[in-house]
């Protein structure tokens, strides 16, 4: 990921904000090619341009002065159900 944030910082030079790879997406994607990376014969090259295709194509925009807070109080208030049991508890 490292290696494309710089390419990534070039492209995007020109537009309204500074964009940065999605990483919940690309843990996706990592996820479901890791057992290739590790266990293939083949050439993990093909393997790295791929996700590498993946994660430029997917990016997403910082923007500035952006904050959202929280409200944690609402939470307080939500209590785990009670699970009911059908049986004795064992010794």
């Amino acid at each position: 990921m490292s290696e494309l944030e710089d390419e990534i910082t070039l492209e995007n030079k020109n537009k309204k904000y500074n964009y940065k790879i999605n990483t919940n997406l690309s843990y996706g994607f990592l996820k479901n090619r890791i057992l290739e990376l590790f266990f293939s014969e083949n050439s993990q090259e093909n393997s790295i341009i791929e996700l590498k295709k993946l994660f430029k194509e997917n990016q997403i925009p910082i923007r500035p002065n952006r904050s959202n807070r929280r409200n944690t109080s609402k939470y307080r208030t939500r209590r785990k159900s009670k699970v009911t049991k059908n049986q004795k508890d064992t010794i």
